[in-house]
């Protein structure tokens, strides 16, 4: 377990932290229904990313009994509708949450994945908030877009699904998902979640130019001064900061 602040923990190996504030896990990109979308479109990947995702949360209730979680945007995977099977996994997930282990509140803030979704809100009783939401002493944003408020003391982001690249003695490419942990322009502190979809490697923001990806990277935030924290196995590994990992 890492205590990135007196309020947030991040558990070893997971995508994810706790605030305890809050009392929330909080996750981001889980990309729900993704093997379903990807066969409609002709190509076949395993099962896998759904029964992973149970496994992490199962992991991460036990080791923080929270009784709320965050989800910080896609939740599901197709831009264009609801596909048949992220609309079950995402049913099954709001169930498996709340039936087998104890979550009492749902919070969903929309991401670019996420059109559509508000018509089950009622039905399966989450909350769903458009791009962005304040709670507590947190702004929690998905990240294609700039927040508009300036509030919250500590920024939360997804969308960009970090990693770190290295590569191994004869050449090859390996990356390794991460969080990334700063300060904004504006002098508020701000982390940046990897996805939580097993098939989503990441993106090596120790080699890419990420202003291409998400406004905040011109405007508010200098990446090379943020932290990799990677995930290890059972354990959080502290890169240091990602402009010394480009010069590597």
């Amino acid at each position: 377990m890492m205590r990135l602040t007196s309020d947030i923990e991040l558990a070893d190996g997971l995508p994810l932290l706790y605030i305890k504030s809050l009392d929330a896990i909080v996750c981001s990109d889980l990309h729900l229904g993704y093997e379903g979308v990807m066969a409609s479109r002709g190509s076949f990947v395993p099962k896998l990313n759904f029964r992973k995702i149970k496994e992490t949360m199962m992991k991460a209730a036990k080791a923080f009994g929270a009784k709320t979680v965050i989800v910080v945007g896609d939740i599901k995977n197709e831009f264009a509708d609801v596909h048949v099977e992220e609309f079950n996994e995402f049913r099954e997930f709001i169930g498996f949450l709340r039936k087998e282990l104890g979550i009492g509140k749902i919070i969903l803030i929309k991401g670019n994945h996420d059109n559509f979704i508000d018509r089950f809100r009622q039905a399966l009783g989450f909350e769903i908030f458009a791009q962005e939401a304040l709670l507590g002493d947190y702004l929690f944003f998905h990240g294609e877009e700039l927040p508009k408020s300036k509030g919250g003391k500590t920024l939360v982001m997804g969308h960009l699904h970090p990693a770190i690249a290295v590569y191994n003695k004869v050449g090859v490419k390996e990356k390794i998902k991460c969080f990334l942990y700063g300060q904004t322009a504006d002098g508020r502190k701000i982390i940046i979640l990897p996805a939580m979809n097993y098939f989503a490697e990441g993106v090596d923001v120790n080699q890419e130019h990420l202003g291409k990806m998400a406004p905040i990277f011109d405007r508010m935030l200098d990446v090379d001064e943020m932290k990799a924290l990677c995930l290890g196995e059972d354990e959080i590994l502290d890169f240091g900061k990602v402009g010394k990992l480009r010069s590597v």
